[in-house]
């Protein structure tokens, strides 16, 4: 690929930098780095959450807010709509760099995890890599960074600590909620790949997920974010695959319907076991309510899962 994620996004963390006092946030200096505090120590906002997402995904989609119902209730939405699926979601937006520097810990996403090659294995799968002299990276955490942290960053993607830009949002901000929401098309990719399907043939990549609520701390907020993908979630996708009968197998086994613990409320199982909610349910279960793929080789649409109404209210207290 000719276009660098980084290029774009240091793009995109410049203007939220020029907008700092417009979009709420507080940008500051830390081991040379540029920090612009989305939702740690900021209030952020929507707009803030969008640029987020849209730094996650590498510049490479587009991300604006819609409405989504359930029943007779509205919520804010994020549509997401990308020509470069693989390279904006897999090898971008999945938080897949832990970062634990002395009490220091965050999960990173963006374009950054591409020169560090965060996992190794999932880029050495995909075939991807990039160079650049500008890195940004989007930390999930609730705390801000100390130079150690800067140091380990820029050393890890190759760049001078003063060329690097990270972006901070906390689980429980408002920025927060839009981004994970915005990971609505990588679930079900990340899902795709777990069921070893060639991501390789997607050619576009879109979704629909509604945005929690804030609800108090990010434990609770990591139960309702889970529920808002998980059974509100739509996805659609192309791709250029040779053989429909395989392809509808997967589709068949994509939404998170298809686990045995479809059903179980998130937002009810933190309150049950903390952060180890995660390891109490069934792995297949992290996959977006309803997928939807079309064929282009042979014109062929496939769509599996629902929207689950009852879940999804009761996440939000409205049952």
């Amino acid at each position: 690929m000719v276009l660098s994620m980084n290029k774009l996004s240091v793009r995109i963390a410049k203007e939220m930098i020029d907008r700092e006092k417009e979009l709420g946030l507080l940008v500051s200096e830390v081991g040379k780095a540029s920090v612009v505090d989305a939702g740690v120590k900021a209030l952020g906002g929507f707009e803030a959450g969008l640029l987020v997402s849209k730094i996650c995904l590498g510049g490479l989609a587009s991300v604006s807010v819609t409405h989504f119902t359930i029943e007779d209730l509205y919520l804010p939405a994020v549509a997401v709509s990308t020509d470069h699926p693989v390279e904006a979601c897999m090898a971008s937006q999945l938080a897949g760099w832990r970062i634990h520097v002395g009490d220091f810990f965050a999960n990173g996403s963006g374009p950054a995890r591409a020169l560090a090659r965060k996992p190794k294995k999932l880029f050495e799968r995909l075939g991807y890599s990039e160079a650049s002299d500008e890195a940004v990276l989007v930390l999930e955490t609730e705390k801000l960074p100390t130079e150690a942290v800067v140091e380990h960053i820029s050393k890890e993607a190759g760049v001078k600590p003063e060329n690097l830009y990270l972006v901070l949002v906390s689980p429980a901000s408002i920025a927060g909620s839009v981004q994970v929401s915005a990971r609505i098309v990588e679930t079900g990719l990340f899902k795709l790949d777990t069921l070893g399907f060639d991501l390789r043939s997607v050619r576009y990549g879109f979704g629909v997920c509604p945005v929690a609520p804030l609800q108090g701390d990010a434990l609770a907020m990591a139960g309702r974010t889970n529920d808002m993908l998980l059974y509100g979630g739509i996805t659609y996708y192309l791709v250029d695959y040779p053989a429909d009968s395989k392809l509808k197998e997967v589709v068949e086994k994509a939404p998170s319907s298809a686990s045995k613990d479809y059903g179980k409320s998130f937002t009810e199982l933190v309150k049950q076991f903390g952060w180890d909610f995660l390891y109490k349910v069934d792995p297949s279960i992290f996959a977006p309510a309803v997928i939807a793929v079309n064929n282009v080789r042979t014109g062929a649409l496939f769509r599996s899962g629902r929207v689950n109404c009852e879940v999804l209210k009761k996440a939000i207290g409205i049952a």
